[in-house]
C-alpha cells in the first residue's frame, strides 16, 4: 500500500500564504536564476505546463486563458474607442499580448518586461504568447519605471495600462513606489484605465491580498490606489482562477473619470469571456462591497 503522506511530502508546494499552500504533483522541466528572479517551469498531468517565479505560480496552460481574457476584454470592450493604444507592464508569459491582438481597433501595444528570460522561457515551454512580430507590437526589455519615465518625457499617453507584475519584492519593488506611480498617472490618458489584479484570501475576520502577504513591509497596489493620492476612482470586478491561491481573483480599474466599464459595446466570445460574463463579473458579493467599499 502506498504511503500517501510520503507521496504528498514529495509534491511541489507553493510558498505558504495565509497558513495554506498549493500542493501539486509536478515534474520540473526547467529551472534557472535570471538576473532578476528564479524562473521555473513544471509539468502537471492535468494542468499542463506551469510557470513559477520566485516560488509563486504565474500561469498554467490549463487556466491561463481565464485571467488573460478577463484582464483584457473587460477594459477593451467596456468603452468604445476607435484606435486604442495599450501598455503592458510585465506580462512576460505573453498572454495579455495575445488577447489584445485579437482586437482590430487596438493600434499599438507596448510591452515593458524587465526579464527577457521570462519571455523566452514562456515562449518555449508554455506557448500561450501573442505574436511579438505583429507590427503593432513594441517589446521593451527594461525596467518599466525607465520606460514610463521616457514615455512621459516624450509626451506619450496610453488608453490602457496593464499592471501584470509580480509581488512588491524583487524586480517589481520599484513599481510600488510614489515616484513611479506619479509618472504612471501622467502617462494614462484622461479617459484611460489602468488595470491591476490580485489573488484574494477570504479570512474569518478580514480579507487579504497576495501582494500584502508576500511582503511584510510593502503595501499592495490596491491599498495604495484606494488612498486617492494617485487615481481618484477605483472600481472592481471578479473571476475565479483555480491555479491562483484561494482561486478568488480580483481585477481593479483605476481611472481619472470614473467611467463605468460594466457593459461591453460589442460581442466577443472567447474560451472564457463573453458579454454575459463581462457584465456579471461586476456583480460583487456582499463581502466585497463591505470590505473593499465597491
Amino acid at each position: 500500500m502506498t504511503d500517501a503522506k510520503s507521496d504528498f511530502a514529495n509534491w511541489w508546494h507553493e510558498e505558504p500564504q495565509m497558513g495554506f499552500t498549493h500542493a501539486l504533483d509536478m515534474k520540473l522541466l526547467h529551472r534557472e536564476q535570471s538576473p532578476f528572479q528564479l524562473i521555473e517551469v513544471y509539468d502537471h498531468a492535468e494542468f499542463g505546463r506551469v510557470l513559477v517565479l520566485d516560488g509563486l505560480i504565474q500561469a498554467s496552460q490549463a487556466d491561463e486563458f481565464i485571467y488573460h481574457e478577463m484582464a483584457v476584454h473587460v477594459p477593451v470592450l467596456g468603452r468604445e474607442r476607435k484606435n486604442l493604444n495599450a501598455l503592458i507592464i510585465g506580462g512576460g508569459d505573453g498572454g495579455l499580448l495575445r488577447e489584445l491582438l485579437v482586437h482590430d481597433h487596438v493600434s499599438e501595444v507596448v510591452m515593458a518586461e524587465i526579464d527577457r528570460r521570462v519571455i523566452e522561457i514562456s515562449n518555449e515551454y508554455l506557448a500561450v504568447n501573442g505574436d511579438y512580430d505583429d507590427p503593432r507590437v513594441t517589446l521593451v526589455c527594461d525596467d518599466a519605471a525607465n520606460y514610463v519615465a521616457e514615455a512621459l518625457d516624450q509626451g506619450k499617453q496610453f488608453d490602457l495600462i496593464f499592471l501584470d507584475i509580480t509581488e512588491p519584492v524583487g524586480p517589481s519593488a520599484s513599481l510600488f513606489k510614489q515616484a513611479f506611480l506619479d509618472k504612471l498617472v501622467a502617462v494614462l490618458a484622461d479617459d484611460g484605465v489602468c488595470i491591476d489584479s490580485d489573488s484574494i484570501f477570504v479570512g474569518r475576520d478580514k480579507i487579504r491580498f497576495l501582494q500584502e502577504t508576500s511582503s511584510e513591509e510593502e503595501k499592495g497596489l490596491l491599498e495604495i490606489m484606494r488612498s486617492g493620492n494617485f487615481f481618484p476612482h477605483v472600481a472592481g470586478y471578479r473571476s475565479i482562477v483555480p491555479m491562483y491561491p484561494g482561486a478568488e481573483f480580483g481585477f481593479f480599474l483605476y481611472t481619472k473619470d470614473a467611467f463605468d466599464y460594466r457593459h461591453p459595446f460589442r460581442e466577443l466570445t472567447g474560451k472564457h469571456y463573453n458579454a454575459a460574463v463581462h457584465t456579471a463579473a461586476f456583480a460583487l458579493p456582499t463581502w466585497w462591497r463591505t470590505q473593499l467599499g465597491f
